[in-house]
């Protein structure tokens, strides 16, 4: 190698380790603020999160036997409203739509549960479930337009069902190929093609003929996994669930030109979901725990803070955090913890 090569290298090099070493010194450490553990015997999975007509705020944290609803308004004096119990699975998604929320799992035969959340804070009622499909492993709901999308099977990949009536909903149509979960905003859903090593973009204007616009592969993909869009919706994050692959930003401006802009993973190297409010994403990176990357800047993503319930901070495998829901006003932010239950971590980045 030339001098002149070692010198290049060297400015990379020390330019590389620079760029880490800040970043490890800017990022902040996270407390929690509240814990909840109640079902430590049963284990848990995913999180979403309600507030209600008063301003109060409730975690909705997935146990492998149901769903403890949990007023979280003031961090020192946790309270669970009510318990609904479900199949036993490993898998569950919960989403809210107006004063309900909508529960699915991965054991077959369950169907969908539908919770009305307007006794709050008093209580919580299961008032229907959905038989017309038996099983699902993701939901995702276009509030605005009260539209429920549901993971589905080979012959129904995604369904498209209508909650015109809350606790009725009906089914529109079904599309697409094999599908993880799935994310829409203003008559576009983007969805995470699981094995397929792509993501697909359909226009659902017209719910009962979705049509795609556009599906790009992502290289070298692991398990395609979910897809968050950014609040301009001019960028998608995505995450891939499969040791050492990154979570990627993609540049979205362009749909005949879509590119990969930034890449950022954590210790543990397996990152699991992502969500994106304002200048911040939120991702749920198993034994690496919570972690919050500065989006403002797509072409440079930085995490900033962390969450962690111990110090390690590279735990490998499925373990520890599941899911987060960084969407209250507030700035609290809800983590799921597959052993520990829940924590409660404040950010005021998150804050409205």
């Amino acid at each position: 190698m030339s001098l002149k090569s070692k010198f290049l290298l060297g400015l990379f090099i020390f330019g590389l380790g620079t760029s880490l070493s800040l970043q490890a010194q800017d990022r902040i450490r996270l407390e929690a603020v509240a814990h909840f553990n109640k079902y430590a015997s049963a284990e848990y999975n995913d999180c979403w999160g309600y507030t209600d007509a008063n301003g109060r705020e409730y975690a909705l944290l997935g146990v492998r036997n149901g769903t403890s609803i949990i007023d979280i308004t003031d961090p020192s004096d946790l309270r669970e409203i009510s318990f609904i119990s479900s199949a036993k699975s490993i898998w569950k998604d919960i989403k809210t739509y107006q004063n309900y929320a909508y529960v699915v799992t991965d054991s077959s035969g369950w169907g969908m549960q539908i919770l009305d959340l307007s006794g709050l804070p008093e209580k919580v009622e299961l008032v229907n479930t959905y038989k017309k499909f038996t099983i699902s492993h993701n939901l995702f709901i276009d509030t605005d337009r009260g539209i429920l999308f549901a993971q589905g099977s080979h012959a129904a990949p995604v369904r498209i069902l209508s909650l015109a009536d809350p606790v009725n909903p009906v089914q529109i149509s079904s599309f697409g190929v094999e599908t993880h979960d799935m994310m829409a905003r203003d008559g576009l859903v983007y969805v995470s093609e699981g094995g397929h090593g792509t993501i697909g973009i359909y226009d659902y204007n017209d719910p009962s003929n979705p049509k795609l616009v556009k599906r790009f592969k992502i290289q070298s993909a692991g398990y395609v996994h979910n897809a968050w869009l950014s609040d301009d919706g001019q960028h998608l994050m995505t995450t891939e669930e499969t040791v050492g692959k990154t979570v990627k930003m993609f540049d979205l401006s362009d749909l005949n030109d879509v590119r990969l802009v930034g890449e950022y993973l954590a210790p543990s190297k397996l990152a699991h979901n992502t969500h994106i409010k304002g200048d911040y994403a939120y991702i749920s990176h198993y034994g690496s725990g919570l972690r919050i990357i500065d989006v403002s800047d797509p072409t440079n993503l930085q995490e900033v803070a962390y969450f962690t319930k111990t110090d390690k901070e590279n735990g490998s495998g499925y373990i520890d955090d599941w899911g987060a829901y960084p969407f209250f006003k507030s700035g609290k932010i809800l983590v799921s913890d597959i052993s520990d239950g829940l924590y409660v971590v404040e950010f005021d980045g998150a804050k409205e």
